[in-house]
């Protein structure tokens, strides 16, 4: 996981925040990224930043909370660049409001984009790091997912089912042989 010359590393959420920083070293030790957000402007100007200091970056415009958008975004990921060496599912949102106050459409787009986007994007790209024989897997969740805190029982709660689906995801692949590893992340508390 430390040498990323000429690998394909796929992150989500890489316009801003831990996805763009992870952009940019990555980028800077020599790994192929392939960037995926929503936010087209910000994901554009993070792989010319890439780019200018001698970087390869492509960026495909995706909405994690979106199955379809998913879908085609690995579509054309897999046909336009082929199998990938490290998915780095790093998008994230949260909405900071009490349980009261947060809508079902709220709470629902928080599991989209911090929980299922996971499955959606594993089951994509795991096919493809089975068959060229080595893959990693990051799942970046947060401390919130080990300790919740109020005002954030959706955010927590989503990204503690991140954390187990990574621990499944592992032990699956172990129990199996595969040759793809996993690695979960919790940050503390980020300004982004």
């Amino acid at each position: 996981m430390t040498d990323f010359r000429n690998r394909k590393v796929l992150i989500t959420g890489a316009a801003s925040g831990i996805g763009r920083l992870l952009a940019l070293r990555i980028a800077a030790r020599g790994g192929r990224l392939i960037l995926w957000d929503m936010d087209a402007a910000h994901l554009a100007a993070a792989a010319a930043e890439i780019v200018a200091a001698g970087g390869q970056a492509v960026v495909v415009a995706c909405n994690l909370a979106e199955r379809e958008s998913i879908e085609a975004a690995a579509a054309r990921t897999l046909a336009e660049q082929g199998a990938i060496d490290v998915l780095i599912n790093n998008a994230g949102i949260v909405d900071g409001k009490p349980l009261l106050e947060a809508t079902d459409a709220e709470v629902e787009r928080t599991f989209a984009v911090n929980t299922l986007a996971h499955f959606r994007t594993v089951r994509a790209f795991l096919p493809g790091m089975l068959a060229q024989g080595a893959g990693h897997i990051v799942t970046i969740a947060s401390a919130s997912g080990i300790a919740a805190v109020p005002r954030l029982a959706d955010y927590s709660a989503s990204k503690a089912a991140a954390i187990a689906f990574d621990e499944s995801l592992r032990l699956e692949l172990k129990h199996d042989g595969a040759p793809v590893r996993t690695t979960v992340v919790c940050p503390f508390y980020i300004s982004t």
